[in-house]
């Protein structure tokens, strides 16, 4: 089974990378690749330039990094109350080469913000994208107050950690 996680953010200190990198050491037995999304020179999605340009070796190495997956984790960053430009831009050159490209993938998703929403819009716009885009959704986690709960590396709050942990057990019986 291959597995793969990213956070749905370009920040070289993205707190949603942070969490999604701690989510998946509840998975232990599996080899997980982390993504980076920084990693990836895609520009913002434009039918302009995919009319003269076509999609680039970037794009196309990108969508066959999904393709070959099986598992997804996704933390999704929110910006302006729904998920970043980025996410969603990877999301649309996809779409552009295969609309269900997600087809067949389990997704986990989850986000984390510095406030006590814990970017649940993100959570919520990013989950339908997902599914729209074929997706199997099996469970999705929101950590809320990142700075107050998240420290070097991990949750402290026993609380948040435990439904993280009971989510990745549901999430493991399903994959």
């Amino acid at each position: 089974m291959i597995i793969k996680a990213f956070a749905g953010s370009n920040s070289s200190t993205s707190i949603n990378k942070q969490l999604v990198t701690y989510a998946t050491s509840f998975l232990d037995e599996f080899e997980i690749e982390i993504l980076d999304l920084n990693n990836y020179n895609i520009p913002t999605f434009d039918i302009d330039i995919e009319k003269r340009e076509g999609f680039s070796d970037e794009i196309k190495r990108f969508y066959q990094t999904l393709i070959d997956t099986d598992v997804l984790l996704i933390s999704l960053a929110e910006h302006n109350a729904n998920v970043t430009a980025v996410f969603k831009s990877y999301m649309d050159w996809c779409s552009r080469i295969n609309h269900k490209f997600l087809e067949g993938k389990k997704i986990f998703v989850m986000s984390t913000s510095p406030g006590s929403y814990g970017a649940k819009n993100a959570l919520e716009s990013g989950s339908k994208l997902l599914v729209k885009l074929g997706g199997e959704l099996i469970e999705n986690y929101s950590l809320p107050k990142f700075k107050d709960n998240f420290q070097n590396g991990k949750i402290i709050n026993e609380e948040f950690d435990a439904e993280l942990f009971a989510k990745i057990n549901e999430f493991r019986k399903k994959i």
